[in-house]
């Protein structure tokens, strides 16, 4: 075996080992090129679901409590969601105004950076409450009257009284219905509205008396407001007849007479015919209960002298009266 190698045999060494180095270096030079390519835009390539968790729109009253939903991050089926960085100490629900939350999502070892933001819209959705004490007022023909005053409180804006618009249609002069309304605003243009009726009538029609027989009880109003109430005895046997009627006369010692019975009584107030009204009844020692029910009248309302004096004085002729 001849051993010598010629020199043509050695440059052909030489040349496939430059040609091997030379394909060594481009492997590397791409190679190189390719993980800087990675390096600087695997964040675009590696899979990555980041999202919120919710809408990206909140919208929640003032002073409300601002529950954070977080986000979720998932990278290649690998859950990275404790690594989202949340900045929510911008949102003041105290205040009224649009915040936003940031979820941010860094890993520098796979050079992945990503930003997430939600609006938070804080408002106030609530309307002033009007404060009056007053829904009904009743008013005398010729009445003077001044429109009542009212307040108003705000959740947001506080005490909102000087900003009460009110208006009404009231004529003293002319029986009719009527009423007054209270308007107020916000300072998010939340409108409360109160309205107040008024009855503009004669006295007599501004005032009634109610017969309960139940209670066994007389109340006088006057204005929508009791002013006088007795304990009385009704009919025995139901004989007090239920309904509306009013007041048809004022009698001084009359006489009462029936098939069984002649009384004469100080004050007679009818409310049918000569038959059925209010009047004392001095052969009484007691009144109310259930007395009506073993020893009530004939028919008529059975009210202590006292009472009947009272009531006689106070009552016109036509004032309704109501037995239920």
């Amino acid at each position: 075996m001849n051993d010598n190698i010629t020199r043509d045999e050695i440059n052909g060494i030489i040349s496939e080992n430059n040609k091997l180095r030379t394909l060594i270096k481009v492997f590397i030079i791409v190679l190189l090129v390719l993980l800087i390519f990675l390096f600087y835009f695997k964040k675009n390539i590696v899979d990555v679901n980041f999202k919120l968790n919710g809408s990206d729109t909140v919208v929640i009253n003032v002073f409300d409590e601002y529950k954070e939903e977080g986000a979720t991050a998932v990278i290649h089926g690998v859950d990275k969601t404790n690594e989202i960085v949340i900045n929510s100490k911008k949102v003041n629900t105290k205040k009224l105004g649009t915040y936003k939350v940031t979820y941010k999502l860094k890993i520098g070892i796979l050079n992945i950076s990503k930003k997430l933001t939600r609006k938070v819209e804080v408002v106030d959705v609530l309307a002033p409450e009007i404060n009056l004490d007053i829904d009904t007022i009743y008013l005398d023909l010729n009445d003077s009257f001044t429109v009542p005053k009212a307040t108003a409180t705000d959740n947001y804006d506080g005490d909102l009284t000087k900003k009460i618009e009110s208006t009404n249609n009231i004529d003293v002069t002319k029986v009719g219905d009527y009423s007054i309304t209270y308007v107020v605003k916000d300072s998010s243009k939340n409108k409360a509205t109160k309205e107040v009726k008024v009855f503009v009538r004669e006295h007599k029609d501004n005032c009634k008396i109610v017969i309960n027989i139940e209670e066994q009880k007389l109340r006088y109003y006057e204005k929508g407001v009791v002013v006088f109430e007795t304990d009385v005895v009704s009919g025995q046997n139901g004989r007090t007849p239920k309904g509306t009627y009013s007041i048809l006369d004022k009698t001084r010692n009359a006489t009462l007479a029936g098939d069984d019975y002649e009384t004469v009584v100080r004050y007679w107030m009818p409310f049918i015919g000569r038959n059925y009204g209010i009047h004392d009844a001095s052969w009484r020692s007691r009144f109310g209960g259930n007395i009506y029910k073993t020893n009530g009248s004939h028919g008529c309302v059975n009210v202590s002298l006292q009472a009947a004096k009272e009531l006689y004085d106070m009552v016109e002729v036509g004032t309704p009266v109501i037995i239920e």
